[in-house]
């Protein structure tokens, strides 16, 4: 069930800019001896820690350096990390907005599983789609019998971000407002689904529309993928499908040397935004879930995956 992570890291971009920012940067906070702590806790999170003198210095310095390579990609970066058992946590711009794309997959995934979960026939009942429901031009769906059951529904949605498959998951759920609802019953007040693929990845500057906050999606993936938060089997399924992953290799993979296991969702959209979330384990340390969303003010923005792998090295250095 787990990912193989051995052969599958990228190696380092040549990007000079970014490259030589990261080698930087990881010197900038290479004293740190506990990861920085959050200033002040969010809103719609568990509680954590009170942050050490030493913890709001390597706060800064954290900070420091994922503004630097703002300032050098021209992105906008959001950052919430949480490590588990102690529940301490780091966050820039964690309380700003940014747009979703497909990471509301793994809240459709966890929605159905929590509502339906333990009906055996229903998970293994084909349901009949058609050509127009085929977001893009192809599907991982099988479209020779044009059925699919919602567990293949889930394992295309969450594996290989399968558009098609993600419209489904909604369609079975009554619409994109009962992922609102989902997050929402979480706790999380500030992540909202108004459209389905591909309109959710327009990603327009300034529209609230299918967005959330690193907050909000570090706090909803720690509940779903280790606290149980939607209940232990909605937290074994989502493992299950995410630990299997395809889409993350230039992203928060990338920025991960092994051994670890990560279990992530990724997304994808317009003006240049690439989002990926998940929780990464470490033998010997505590899970760290870990949300990093951007965004850009251009529609021409080219997709940047290399800053998320920059981000991921930041803050598993610290």
């Amino acid at each position: 069930m787990h990912r193989q992570v051995t052969d599958r890291l990228p190696a380092m971009t040549d990007r000079p800019t970014s490259s030589q920012l990261s080698r930087r940067s990881l010197l900038a906070i290479g004293g740190l001896t506990t990861a920085g702590a959050a200033a002040t806790a969010f809103s719609s999170a568990p509680a954590v820690a009170a942050p050490s003198a030493s913890a709001v210095g390597g706060h800064r310095r954290l900070s420091d350096a994922i503004a630097e390579l703002e300032q050098a990609t021209s992105v906008t970066i959001g950052v919430t990390a949480i490590w588990h058992d102690s529940r301490r946590a780091f966050r820039y711009r964690g309380d700003q907005r940014f747009p979703m794309c497909s990471v509301f997959k793994t809240l459709a995934a966890g929605a159905l599983v929590q509502a339906r979960g333990y009906d055996e026939a229903y998970w293994a009942g084909p349901i009949p789609f058609t050509s127009a429901d085929v977001v893009g031009d192809s599907t991982k769906l099988d479209t020779t019998t044009w059925t699919a059951t919602p567990e293949q529904m889930a394992d295309a949605a969450l594996r290989f971000s399968d558009n098609t498959a993600g419209n489904l998951l909604l369609r079975e759920l009554g619409g994109p407002q009962a992922v609102t609802a989902f997050a929402r019953s979480l706790g999380a007040t500030r992540t909202r689904l108004d459209r389905p693929e591909p309109e959710v990845n327009e990603a327009t500057p300034g529209d609230e529309r299918d967005t959330s906050t690193p907050d909000d999606i570090a706090f909803l993936f720690q509940k779903l993928l280790i606290d149980q938060g939607a209940g232990a089997l909605t937290t074994a399924r989502l493992q299950e499908w995410m630990l299997r992953n395809t889409t993350s290799g230039k992203r928060i993979l990338a920025g991960l040397t092994s051994p670890f296991e990560l279990a992530d969702k990724t997304g994808l959209g317009g003006y240049g935004v690439v989002n990926d979330a998940g929780v990464i384990w470490r033998p010997g340390e505590e899970a760290l879930t870990l949300a990093i969303l951007t965004r850009t003010d251009r529609a021409d923005a080219p997709s940047n995956h290399d800053v998320l792998a920059d981000v991921t090295r930041l803050v598993v250095a610290a």
